[in-house]
């Protein structure tokens, strides 16, 4: 699916209600669903305004990641929400968190492409030149991201899809308590990264495909159970800090192979073919001694 198109992002004459007052409001369990997404919302949605607002003048990496991550979490909500919300509406919002999000993680890409060919530099100093290639592909990065994201569109589309998602979980599920409903998205979130957890701890061809599956099925069910932790039954804490354990282990390994990537797939007219390629063979290898250890934690949930 092409990511790259675009979405209308139109301004409604009723604008969704932040309630900032609210945004730390304890949920208990016999909150309604509706009034749950709100309140789970909210805070996301005022995170997201405030950082797009700044993107203007921000180049600092972790802002831009942070962005990322909020349209991340964004995501897993309306997943979470999606049987009441229905396919159409999901998928829709769904596509415009995940383009906003791959937009604002260009930066954060180079960023991270950048320290490991300083780190390669430091065994071939010809990759010098590859790095303050990166630099410049940083650059272009941030402006491409301040084009891209105009906090006013940015806003005005959240605005929408908020009012639209508040009015239709208001019609249907305004009377309906959360915990049930949660733990059964919980439940399903973890059927998945079990799923997927099992098929890459066995898998051989296409691997790294599958160890990028499980780590997204993790983030998923890390962010469902940040969300709903207050509601549901059970001490999750523990499985958060597992979660957020093998998160970074394949986060690490993720890092290598997307840098690869690319780095693969990016021109450098300036920069010769074989400095290209010994930056290349260095991300190879350490790539090869990740995934190793990424392996064996997948395995150590599966089971």
């Amino acid at each position: 699916m092409d990511m790259d198109g675009d979405w209308p992002l139109p301004r409604p004459r009723t604008r969704f209600r932040i309630d900032r007052h609210r945004c730390g409001a304890s949920l208990t369990s016999k909150t309604s669903i509706a009034s749950t997404f709100s309140s789970l919302a909210m805070p996301v949605v005022i995170e997201v305004v405030q950082r797009t607002q700044s993107l203007a003048t921000e180049v600092d990496p972790e802002a831009f990641h942070q962005l990322r991550v909020a349209f991340r979490k964004l995501r897993a909500l309306y997943w979470a929400y999606s049987p009441w919300l229905g396919e159409e509406a999901t998928a829709h919002a769904s596509e415009e968190f995940k383009r906003l999000a791959a937009v604002a993680g260009g930066t954060r890409d180079w960023d991270i492409a950048g320290d490991l060919l300083k780190t390669a530099q430091k065994s071939d100093a010809s990759i010098e030149r590859l790095v303050s290639a990166a630099r410049e592909k940083r650059a272009q990065a941030v402006a491409h991201s301040q084009t891209m994201i105009k906090s006013d569109a940015v806003e005005a589309f959240l605005n929408d899809a908020m009012m639209r998602a508040q009015t239709t979980l208001q019609s249907c599920c305004n009377d309906l308590p959360i915990r049930a409903f949660a733990r059964r998205r919980v439940r399903m979130a973890q059927r998945t990264l079990r799923k997927r957890s099992r098929r890459a701890a066995r898998s051989e061809a296409g691997h790294e495909e599958n160890l990028h599956d499980v780590r997204k099925a993790g983030k998923k069910l890390r962010y469902l159970l940040e969300f709903f932790q207050p509601v549901i039954k059970g001490e999750h804490e523990r499985t958060i800090k597992e979660l957020t354990a093998v998160q970074k282990t394949l986060g690490e390994f993720n890092d290598i192979a997307a840098s690869e990537t690319l780095i693969r797939n990016t021109s450098f007219d300036e920069v010769p073919a074989d400095v290209v390629e010994k930056s290349l063979q260095w991300l190879e290898r350490e790539k090869c001694q990740r995934i190793d250890l990424a392996s064996r934690k997948v395995k150590a949930i599966s089971d």
